[in-house]
């Protein structure tokens, strides 16, 4: 029923989309096809060799994955023939000519074989051997010996492209997997062959060459180490290990623009292999394009923008790293790097999964799209809803593991703790101060009445957001909301943890927080104690990152790194061993990113964790929603449990998520609040526009000071533009005089 559905899916959208389709053989029927696609003006062959759903063919990545033997492109070639096509011919097949063999996309790849009506005996006997009465494969993994066979018979057996491609992978696949137990037989006796010694320019510790001899075997496949454990090597290893066993000579590195250039330094440290960083207008990456390397590095940007030039190169294998980039299957950038083309391919992330089982779905499919079946089998098989498609849990997560294990190898700290250094947490509690908590009850008053409703339109949905982006912001500190105080409590800690920090021991500080404002704040902070530091934030150019970052290491007068989340995913920031969240992110994933760039393989002292909470606040129920959402990561790839079951993991109602989050006890006293009146409400939205445009003046006025662009950031722009906007609403919406 689930599959009718699916096809039902595709004919309704063949039948409404508009395409041309255009007959490129002879057969007035049965022959290849052109099918453009009017809207995106993608272009695919469609094969039709009969009107039953299994029988045609086409190159679409749809038809490729979905397992139905069918696509909307070839429902829309059918829907043009049968109104021309005669019902006995309807009814026919492809007449077969000349023997071929194919490959079938049902639930399984299976190669398969047409045979014409007049053919040898020994052809015959190469079917009866390899093939069984239906003409599908039935021989087990003998693949070689049909390609043998084929050669000896007299006919000119016809060998489509996609079935060689897909049997000569499977004799890769079963050479490297006795290669890799052979390999790691030898690391258990430690007596490596020579290919395994010298692989790069460091020792590798024993986990670590098994996650290299994993990357280098698997083909294409998904390293989940816990951040911190040294994937960047593996993968180096595994390359080295490629190049010379399998001839790979060009390697695409995709990764977010902040660590490009740390790949650039371990690649030179470590292999001494040609890199080359690809960056500047198109101009210049054309230029880049045409000079040789082994390594290339660019950021997920730049596939939307060159993929066309990136798969002319035919990179022998990719990597992604920090692969949580493509975990919205819906995106463009998702949609983009998926089409990037290579042999061997490597997904590097050390949070495969970070709120629903849905993106690692979509990571997974880079590196093996049929790996856990078309999306919406995917979704019957292991989503629980209740009756109005709200998700309740995941099940069937013992077969998920099974699916995973060929392609991910996962290890956490845990597991080579012992090889790591110590790590000691704190959660530090500040109290609200009283100019403080006017404010909060005030935003906390105006969320509590919102929560009231009980119909919320999507106005109020972005209400209740800024309510509660306020209340956090005034958890770090004033000066984030009004522009004009700050009061911090949070400021003050941070100063006397400095104090002692940055004594007579030779400390180094790294200072997150998911707001610049307060990294400038905590930065006057820094400078009170006449202490050197360097900001990283977003607005910075990928290239003078890497100034920041050799300066934080190499110079002993640079004590303290103040970063946003641009520098928590994949900088190497090992030269501090204290860590300081200004606030705790709420995505568990966030958190680990942060600690792990300093609390990572490598490190040789104890590392110390400082999250500073607010006492009595929205921060604190963020703790325990951090919490929950730990335990789903561990239930799906280390759980013994087939089910998992999450209420109020985020995945709740909207308004049960809120509710959690600020209270149930502070909606009901502030609903019972007044409102204010609607003069007061104008009032206060036509100051915070006020301010927003002053903040904005300031943002342009400062980058043209400091020799800068002269109009803002595109990010920037766009999200000033939309929560004015959503102030100009706001004033619409309300009763009176304007």
């Amino acid at each position: 029923m689930l599959r009718e559905k699916e096809i039902d899916i595709r004919r309704n959208r063949a039948a409404k989309e508009g395409f041309s389709i255009q007959n490129l053989g002879r057969n007035r029927v049965f022959s290849d096809y052109k099918v453009t696609n009017l809207t995106n003006h993608h272009q695919y062959r469609v094969s039709i060799r009969g009107f039953d759903v299994g029988d045609n063919r086409c190159e679409c990545p749809d038809f490729l994955a979905n397992t139905l033997g069918t696509c909307k492109h070839i429902e829309a070639v059918l829907i043009s023939l049968r109104d021309e096509t005669p019902p006995q011919l309807r009814r026919r097949k492809a007449a077969v000519t000349h023997p071929e063999i194919y490959l079938q996309y049902t639930e399984q790849l299976r190669v398969g074989i047409h045979l014409p009506p007049r053919h040898s005996d020994q052809l015959h006997a190469l079917a009866e051997t390899f093939f069984d009465g239906q003409g599908l494969w039935k021989a087990e993994d003998h693949y070689q010996n049909l390609i043998e066979a084929v050669a000896g018979v007299p006919e000119q057996v016809t060998t489509f492209s996609d079935a060689m491609q897909f049997m000569e992978g499977e004799i890769e696949r079963q050479e490297m997997a006795g290669r890799e137990r052979d390999w790691l037989n030898q690391l258990e006796r430690e007596e490596p062959s020579p290919v395994l010694c010298d692989l790069l320019k460091v020792p590798l510790y024993p986990y670590q060459m098994r996650g290299a001899l994993f990357l280098a075997c698997r083909g294409r496949c998904v390293l989940g180490d816990d951040m911190g454990l040294g994937k960047t090597v593996q993968t180096l290893a595994a390359v080295e290990l490629l190049a010379r066993e399998r001839g790979v000579e060009r390697v695409l590195v995709v990764a977010p623009a902040s660590v490009k250039y740390q790949w650039e330094t371990e690649i030179q440290k470590y292999t001494g292999r040609p890199v080359q960083v690809v960056e500047g207008n198109a101009a210049e990456r054309r230029a880049r394009y045409k000079q040789p390397t082994f390594y290339r590095l660019i950021n997920y940007e730049t596939v939307v923008r060159d993929l066309q030039e990136l798969n002319a190169w035919q990179p022998d294998l990719i990597v992604l790293d920090e692969a949580q980039r493509i975990k919205n299957w819906e995106s463009k950038t998702s949609k983009a790097v998926k089409r990037l083309c290579s042999r061997y391919a490597v997904v590097l992330t050390g949070t495969p999964l970070e709120n629903k089982l849905e993106e690692l779905f979509s990571i997974v499919a880079f590196v093996d799209e049929r790996r856990l079946g078309p999306a919406f089998q995917f979704r019957h098989d292991h989503r629980v809803e209740d009756a109005n498609g709200k998700l309740l849990g995941y099940r069937n997560l013992d077969a998920l593991r099974e699916k995973l294990a060929p392609i991910l190898l996962r290890r956490t700290r845990a597991e080579v703790l012992s090889q790591l250094p110590a790590r000691t947490d704190t959660t530090v509690y500040v109290e609200m101060a009283a100019a403080q908590r006017p404010l909060y009850a005030e935003h906390q008053a105006t969320l509590g009445r919102i929560l009231q409703k009980k119909y919320l339109t999507e106005l109020d949905r972005r209400r209740i957001l800024c309510c509660i982006a306020n209340l956090r912001m005034l958890c770090d500190s004033t000066f984030l909301l009004d522009h004009q105080t700050n009061v911090s409590p949070k400021l003050e800690e941070v100063a006397e943890l400095l104090r002692e920090l940055l004594g007579p021991e030779p400390h180094k500080v790294v200072v997150f927080s998911q707001w610049e404002v307060m990294l400038r704040k905590a930065a006057e902070v820094v400078e009170q104690l006449g202490v050197g530091h360097t900001i990283l934030h977003g607005n910075i150019p990928g290239k003078d990152r890497r100034k920041l970052l050799e300066k934080f290491r190499d110079d002993p007068e640079c004590r303290v790194f103040l970063s946003t989340d641009a520098g928590g995913t994949g900088l190497n920031l090992q030269a501090a061993d204290t860590v300081i969240n200004l606030e705790v992110p709420w995505n568990p994933a966030v958190l680990d990113q942060r600690i792990a760039r300093v609390h990572r393989m490598g490190q040789h002292r104890p590392v110390q964790v400082f999250n500073l909470v607010t006492r009595d606040s929205i921060e604190e129920r963020v703790l325990r929603t951090l919490e929950q959402k730990r335990s789903l990561l561990t239930e799906i790839f280390a759980g013994g449990n087939d089910e998992v079951a999450f209420g109020s993991l985020g995945h709740q109602a909207f308004l049960e998520t809120v509710r959690q989050l600020v209270g149930e006890e502070a909606v009901q006293l502030t609903a019972a609040a007044p409102p204010p009146t609607t003069d007061d409400a104008r009032l206060k939205l036509a100051q915070a526009g006020v301010q927003l445009l002053e903040a904005l003046a300031t943002v342009m006025a400062e980058s043209t000071r400091k020799g800068g662009p002269t109009t803002l950031p595109a990010e920037t722009l766009q999200r000033g533009t939309a929560a004015l906007q959503t102030i100009l609403k706001s004033l619409g919406t309300m009763e009176g005089p304007a």
